[in-house]
Protein backbone atom coordinates (compact mmCIF):
# COMPACT_ATOMS: atom_id res chain seq x y z
CA UNK A 1 0.00 0.00 0.00
CA UNK A 2 1.36 3.43 -0.91
CA UNK A 3 0.20 6.30 1.24
CA UNK A 4 -0.10 9.28 -1.08
CA UNK A 5 -0.19 12.93 -0.02
CA UNK A 6 -3.98 12.86 -0.29
CA UNK A 7 -4.09 10.03 2.26
CA UNK A 8 -5.45 7.46 -0.20
CA UNK A 9 -3.49 4.17 -0.17
CA UNK A 10 -2.85 1.86 -3.08
CA UNK A 11 -1.03 -1.47 -3.08
CA UNK A 12 2.47 -1.61 -4.60
CA UNK A 13 3.59 -4.90 -3.08
CA UNK A 14 5.94 -6.55 -5.54
CA UNK A 15 6.19 -3.43 -7.72
CA UNK A 16 9.42 -1.44 -7.65
CA UNK A 17 7.99 1.99 -8.44
CA UNK A 18 9.44 4.02 -5.59
CA UNK A 19 9.69 7.71 -6.39
CA UNK A 20 12.34 10.15 -5.21
CA UNK A 21 10.23 11.23 -2.22
CA UNK A 22 9.07 7.74 -1.17
CA UNK A 23 10.25 5.61 1.75
CA UNK A 24 9.77 1.89 2.19
CA UNK A 25 7.63 0.90 5.12
CA UNK A 26 6.58 -2.55 6.36
CA UNK A 27 2.90 -2.95 7.11
CA UNK A 28 1.95 -5.66 9.58
CA UNK A 29 -1.39 -7.19 8.56
CA UNK A 30 -3.99 -8.85 10.72
CA UNK A 31 -4.67 -11.49 11.87
CA UNK A 32 -1.23 -13.13 11.75
CA UNK A 33 1.16 -10.15 11.38
CA UNK A 34 1.94 -11.00 7.76
CA UNK A 35 4.30 -8.36 6.36
CA UNK A 36 3.63 -6.30 3.27
CA UNK A 37 6.01 -3.83 1.67
CA UNK A 38 4.56 -0.35 1.19
CA UNK A 39 5.72 3.03 0.04
CA UNK A 40 4.90 6.26 1.82
CA UNK A 41 5.26 9.63 0.12
CA UNK A 42 7.21 11.86 2.54
CA UNK A 43 9.15 14.21 0.25
CA UNK A 44 12.67 14.05 -1.14
CA UNK A 45 14.51 15.51 1.88
CA UNK A 46 12.81 13.21 4.39
CA UNK A 47 13.30 10.19 2.12
CA UNK A 48 17.05 10.89 2.13
CA UNK A 49 17.01 11.32 5.92
CA UNK A 50 15.22 7.98 6.33
CA UNK A 51 17.74 5.89 4.37
CA UNK A 52 19.23 4.43 7.56
CA UNK A 53 15.89 3.88 9.31
CA UNK A 54 13.58 0.88 9.41
CA UNK A 55 9.96 2.02 9.26
CA UNK A 56 6.84 -0.02 9.92
CA UNK A 57 3.16 0.45 10.67
CA UNK A 58 0.24 -1.52 12.02
CA UNK A 59 -3.50 -0.75 11.92
CA UNK A 60 -4.68 -1.27 15.49
CA UNK A 61 -8.30 -1.72 14.43
CA UNK A 62 -9.76 1.08 16.54
CA UNK A 63 -9.23 4.01 14.20
CA UNK A 64 -5.55 4.28 15.06
CA UNK A 65 -2.29 3.20 13.47
CA UNK A 66 0.96 2.44 15.31
CA UNK A 67 3.97 3.86 13.42
CA UNK A 68 7.36 2.37 14.35
CA UNK A 69 10.92 3.54 13.63
CA UNK A 70 14.41 2.36 14.48
CA UNK A 71 17.87 2.71 13.01
CA UNK A 72 19.19 -0.09 10.80
CA UNK A 73 21.36 -2.31 12.97
CA UNK A 74 19.64 -1.14 16.15
CA UNK A 75 18.15 -3.73 18.49
CA UNK A 76 14.43 -4.21 17.65
CA UNK A 77 13.74 -3.89 21.37
CA UNK A 78 14.71 -0.21 21.10
CA UNK A 79 12.13 0.54 18.42
CA UNK A 80 10.19 3.79 18.94
CA UNK A 81 6.51 4.22 18.15
CA UNK A 82 3.77 6.81 18.02
CA UNK A 83 0.04 6.44 17.56
CA UNK A 84 -1.56 8.08 14.51
CA UNK A 85 -5.23 8.74 13.86
CA UNK A 86 -6.34 6.76 10.79
CA UNK A 87 -7.93 9.64 8.90
CA UNK A 88 -7.36 13.29 8.06
CA UNK A 89 -5.87 15.76 10.50
CA UNK A 90 -2.54 16.71 12.06
CA UNK A 91 -1.95 13.22 13.51
CA UNK A 92 -2.70 11.18 10.37
CA UNK A 93 -0.28 8.31 9.60
CA UNK A 94 1.72 10.25 6.99
CA UNK A 95 2.15 13.29 9.27
CA UNK A 96 3.26 11.09 12.18
CA UNK A 97 5.69 9.20 9.92
CA UNK A 98 7.20 12.48 8.68
CA UNK A 99 7.54 13.78 12.25
CA UNK A 100 9.23 10.56 13.39
CA UNK A 101 11.69 10.57 10.47
CA UNK A 102 12.68 14.15 11.34
CA UNK A 103 13.05 13.32 15.02
CA UNK A 104 15.07 10.10 14.69
CA UNK A 105 17.17 11.17 11.71
CA UNK A 106 18.16 14.30 13.69
CA UNK A 107 18.92 12.17 16.77
CA UNK A 108 21.25 9.96 14.68
CA UNK A 109 23.25 12.99 13.54
CA UNK A 110 23.84 14.26 17.07
CA UNK A 111 26.98 12.99 18.81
Amino acid sequence: MRIAADGKPFDIDGVGDAGIGDVEIIQFLRPNARRRRMLAEVGEDLAKSAQDLILSAEDLGNGTVAVYVRAKGEDPEKEHFEIAQNGPGPDNPTAVLQRMIRKYADAKRRP
